[in-house]
């Protein structure tokens, strides 16, 4: 077997990455690494593999289980085909349609959280931002204002939803009241008052989550007047 041992290779200009007109292999034991992290305009196939830096993929497949120790952004949000597993040890940016095993479905990996010592939890919705409040120690019940919802045309017919975690230390706790935009709105809770929401489902210590969506009912996003809040609560987790 022949061998070329040189520290660099450019292409003929000098200026660009060269060819490899008939691929590459890694023999076993060895890595691909480098400062610039791995990025994939074509498609990306991996039977198996570990990625310790960055990867970017435009599309790809994974068929076997892959393990991500840096940040894996996927940007073809159309079509995800991953069957296998994929472990992420850090950062994970997937989102879409993606399609395990014949099934099809819109898949949020996370949920940034938005910690509070006290009654009043301030969030900011926007995606990349909190749209969940978790509540310690409060000494009362909680209210939430929820700012920097989109008053443009643009966000007309949407839905918005939040949650609010509540950690309650020695008398149960909840989310009474909700502001959107600084519009004071009522609460329309699952079973018709929250004290039916709240029926066998609060702890005095423990966590209770209560979710909440807000439904565009006109149409129009040039006020938060125009949603309807709606709210569910969970609880006894011990």
């Amino acid at each position: 077997m022949s061998e070329i041992r040189v520290n660099k290779v450019i292409d003929e200009a000098g200026t660009g990455a060269v060819e490899l007109t008939q691929g590459a292999t890694v023999p076993s034991g060895k890595t691909i690494s480098g400062a610039g992290g791995i990025n994939i305009t074509g498609v990306a196939t991996a039977a198996s593999g570990s990625f310790t830096g960055a990867v970017s993929a435009a599309s790809g497949s994974f068929t076997g289980n892959v393990s991500v120790g840096g940040t894996l952004t996927y940007e073809d949000v159309t079509n995800i085909d991953s069957i296998g597993i994929i472990t992420a040890r850090s950062a994970l940016h997937v989102a879409g349609i993606s399609s395990f095993a014949g099934e099809s479905r819109v898949t949020t990996i996370a949920e940034k959280s938005t910690r509070i010592d006290g009654n009043t939890a301030n969030l900011t919705y926007a995606g990349a931002s909190s749209n969940v409040a978790i509540c310690t120690n409060p000494s009362g019940n909680i209210t939430l204002n929820v700012t920097g919802i989109p008053e443009s045309s643009t966000f007309d017919n949407h839905t918005i939803t939040f949650a609010v975690i509540v950690n309650s230390t020695g008398t149960a706790r909840t989310c009474t009241a909700v502001n959107l935009n600084g519009v004071s709105k009522t609460i329309k809770w699952a079973g018709g008052s929250l004290g039916s929401a709240l029926s066998g489902v609060t702890t005095s210590n423990g966590y209770t989550v209560q979710s909440f969506t807000g439904i565009n009912t006109v149409g129009s996003a040039s006020t938060t007047a125009n949603y309807e809040v709606f709210g569910v609560v969970s609880g006894g987790f011990y």
